[in-house]
């Protein structure tokens, strides 16, 4: 067996942890950039809907990344409709209070009944159909498009942790933006702004919960320069087939975790959120939360601008694994980092 034929699943899994570890040196010998620094190589089990895999997690220059075995003749796409989803996820009854969106989109596809919910899935998830998925180091969180992460800040003490050097040419205009209320009044409406972008020089965003921001540099790109702009540095975008193999793992279920689709806030609800919000079954977290799109090679894009809604299935769509979004990205579109998200990678394959 030759070093790509055990970096593909069905080898993997049954490789022992020292056999892994030497084929993986082997990967970042050759596959990674000498100039780029590795910490934090790590050999660890993840699972999600009974699908387990143990692989490796790493930073790449204080990045993280995790290790997605590849997969021939990968089965993608989605022509089940709503199989396998309990009733209670689309269908609605007298008692439903559907939102001015729920109205809207159910007069427009005429959803009455499963037929119509089936075609309705059907429309807006990549077709079924066969891939060959090469082996994969996946950055493990997207970031904002047209960013580069440089660090933390906590705006109650002025800390700032990462990359000094390039945070001290932007710390006099970043912490320019915020000015504390000066009255009690003022107090009492004051709230830090989610996100804060100066285009070409820096991008904040709240990290939820806290009184701190994840600081990046920022660059006014297309799909195309970033495209340029990351192979420069030795990492490419995964396509819309890697993408899906990435999240799903080639499963024959509409969501990563599964066909659970509760959103309220009774247990089953709570798991949901919990499994939804945590990594994959290869480590990766996609960050369905974050409303915004996931960017691929192609003009397709991943995920959506979700809204709340009263039926559970319109509100988890965009989540799952082969949805496509309705729109289709423009070649000369700016991509703006409060809308767009992307994914370094690295991908494992002869040229």
């Amino acid at each position: 067996m030759n070093l790509f034929e055990m970096l593909h699943w069905n080898n993997w899994k049954n490789l022992t942890d020292e056999t892994k570890i030497q084929a993986f040196q082997q990967v970042l010998m050759y596959f990674v950039s000498p100039l780029k620094e590795i910490t934090n190589l790590e050999l660890l089990t993840y699972q999600l809907d009974g699908v387990k895999c143990r692989t490796f997690e790493l930073e790449i220059d204080g990045e993280a990344f995790v290790f997605v075995p590849g997969q021939n003749e990968a089965i993608l796409g989605w022509d089940l409709g709503v199989q396998g989803l309990a009733s209670s996820a689309w269908a609605t009854t007298e008692k439903t209070v559907l939102t001015e969106d729920d109205k809207r989109i159910v007069a427009e596809y005429q959803l009455k009944n499963i037929d119509d919910w089936d075609l309705f899935v059907d429309i807006h998830t990549s077709p079924l159909r066969k891939k060959n998925i090469p082996p994969m180091l996946v950055q493990k969180h997207a970031l904002p498009a047209g960013t580069r992460y440089l660090g933390m800040l906590d705006t109650i003490t002025g800390e700032f942790t990462g990359n000094m050097e390039k945070f001290s040419m932007l710390e006099r205009k970043i912490k320019a933006q915020f000015t504390a209320p000066k009255t009690f009044q003022e107090s009492l409406n004051y709230s830090l702004p989610y996100h804060i972008l100066v285009p070409n020089e820096f991008y904040l965003e709240i990290a939820d919960g806290t009184d701190s921001y994840y600081v990046f540099e920022h660059f006014d790109c297309t799909q195309q320069t970033l495209i340029k702009t990351i192979q420069k540095d030795g990492f490419d975008l995964l396509s819309e087939d890697q993408w899906e193999f990435m999240v799903g793992g080639a499963t024959r279920k509409l969501f990563r975790w599964g066909n659970a689709a509760d959103v309220d806030q009774s247990y089953w609800g709570k798991q949901v959120k919990m499994l939804k919000e945590g990594p994959n079954m290869f480590g990766v977290v996609i960050n369905g939360g974050a409303n915004r799109y996931e960017l691929t090679t192609e003009p397709i894009l991943k995920m959506d601008h979700n809204q709340k809604s009263a039926i559970a299935l319109l509100t988890l769509l965009p989540e799952a694994t082969y949805y496509r979004a309705n729109r289709r990205l423009k070649a000369d579109e700016n991509l703006t980092p409060q809308d767009f998200l992307y994914r370094k990678a690295i991908l494992i394959e002869l040229d």
